[in-house]
């Protein structure tokens, strides 16, 4: 399950690393059940080094805005294709990951979003 933050004092919804409401200042915040759906704001393919042999790691980064709204950053599995005819959609793969980030993959069909 992905979870995110809303704000107990008014009810605002937050990604998973906020630590205080940005709309009153509150700092009680709860974790709340998340579809793990969403559309891709931006994203970009970077090069991690840190393997032993000297070689980089293709990686794509991205931000995403889930259906509930909040935008996280995340790390994509699967192609972004280069020419859309509309949002791409994607969802929370159960995985984890060394950095922490959530990590979404890119739906085929929208079918696999009605889970």
């Amino acid at each position: 399950m992905f979870a995110i933050r809303r704000c107990a004092a008014c009810d605002k919804l937050f990604g998973p690393m906020i630590g205080a409401c940005s709309a009153c200042a509150s700092d009680d915040l709860e974790w709340v059940p998340s579809s793990g759906s969403g559309s891709i704001v931006s994203s970009r393919r970077v090069h991690r080094s840190g393997d032993p042999h000297g070689m980089s790691t293709p990686l794509t980064i991205a931000i995403v805005e889930l259906d509930e709204g909040p935008w996280v950053y995340t790390s994509l599995e699967g192609n972004v294709p280069l020419v859309s005819i509309g949002p791409v959609r994607v969802r929370f793969q159960q995985s984890r990951r060394e950095d922490g980030f959530p990590v979404v993959t890119v739906a085929d069909r929208p079918t696999q979003l009605l889970r």
